[in-house]
């Protein structure tokens, strides 16, 4: 079975949990549901945000101890940090409320589920006991529309996109082999795990714009990442996003909300943006070899590349054949309707 077969055996066997309609894009259907926000809220990306509360799931019907020690001494980048997690999802509006997890809690509860179908799709009879178990006690009704019973983190993924000599490119990166979750994948630059800077939320955190506006200052341009700092603002004053906040001002950038993904993998929730920023100087100013705020990308993102986003043709002939097999489901949705979006908005931008 190729890597192919294996991806589309993976949807299969998904689709007896959860039979509603999936996210089909390049005519291929993928692991994912996908909520699109609506006009109202593209320009708010904090419109998706709700309430958290200030507590943590006590009981879990299924967590893999096995899992989670296998992945905290596989050498990789694990961290036990807080996050935010699904406390329910609805849909019109999208708004999401949460809780506080922990991330171990999420790798034994949720990337757990993603490890079993994937060692399984392979087989002929499959069997999934571990997502059996979890869901002859939370219905997979339930369970696509709050994240009882397990740390269902959220995440987030943000297409960048820029303006490269009159030619519109977005931003794709590749994960290192350390990454906890997905190493050597495709991703979108910045991606993330929604979460506190320490064990406890400071006033501004619970903001999507403040985490990717921090997040693709330490993914592009290698600001280190600090852990409980004094102030949650510090990275504000930083001359990338300095230069970001006037583009915005005049018009010549701007941050949407796309959407929102629950990856049918891991059953979590994902939160999509685009950042697109039509100054020209921008790219020629990140590429400069005496730019004040070179381009850094990470070591967790490396093979970092900018493709042409005019047609789908031009992006599918930048990235390797089948390359859906080699990136996570909310990605992919992140991608091409970022990319939609992106073009609705350059048109208008040309006007």
């Amino acid at each position: 079975m190729d890597a192919a077969e294996h991806y589309n055996s993976m949807v299969h066997h998904l689709r007896v949990y959860y039979p509603q309609p999936y996210y089909t894009a390049a005519g291929v259907m993928h692991p994912l549901m996908w909520y699109p926000a609506s006009l109202e809220q593209q320009d708010d990306i904090d419109s998706i945000l709700g309430r958290w509360v200030n507590e943590h799931p006590q009981e879990f019907p299924v967590y893999d101890h096995g899992y989670l020690g296998t992945m905290r001494n596989s050498g990789r980048t694990v961290y036990d940090g807080t996050t935010f997690i699904l406390k329910s999802l609805k849909r019109k509006p999208l708004k999401i409320d949460a809780a506080l997890g922990g991330y171990f809690d999420m790798l034994a509860t949720c990337a757990a589920l993603e490890r079993e179908l994937r060692d399984a799709a392979s087989e002929i009879y499959i069997r999934l006991p571990f997502r059996s178990l979890y869901h002859r006690n939370i219905s997979p009704v339930i369970a696509l529309k709050s994240g009882r019973g397990r740390s269902a983190a959220i995440g987030g993924a943000c297409l960048m996109v820029c303006n490269r000599d009159g030619e519109y490119v977005a931003l794709l990166g590749r994960r290192s082999g350390k990454s906890a979750t997905d190493p050597g994948f495709y991703h979108l630059l910045p991606a993330f795990i929604f979460q506190p800077m320490g064990s406890t939320v400071q006033a501004g955190e619970w903001s999507i714009r403040h985490h990717i506006e921090r997040e693709w200052l330490e993914e592009l341009f290698a600001m280190p990442e600090e852990r409980d700092p004094d102030r949650v603002d510090y990275f504000q004053s930083h001359p990338a996003l300095v230069n970001l906040h006037e583009m915005m001002a005049r018009g010549d950038a701007a941050l949407y909300f796309t959407g929102i993904s629950m990856n049918l993998l891991t059953l979590r929730a994902e939160i999509s943006a685009l950042l697109i920023i039509h100054d020209p100087a921008w790219y020629e100013t990140i590429m400069a070899a005496d730019s004040p705020t070179p381009l850094n990308v990470l070591e967790e993102a490396h093979a970092a590349e900018f493709i042409l986003i005019d047609t789908d043709e031009a992006i599918l002939a930048a990235l390797p054949p089948n390359v859906h097999t080699r990136m996570p489901p909310q990605a992919t949705a992140a991608l091409w309707e970022g990319v939609r979006l992106a073009r609705g908005k350059i048109a208008q931008y040309r006007r």
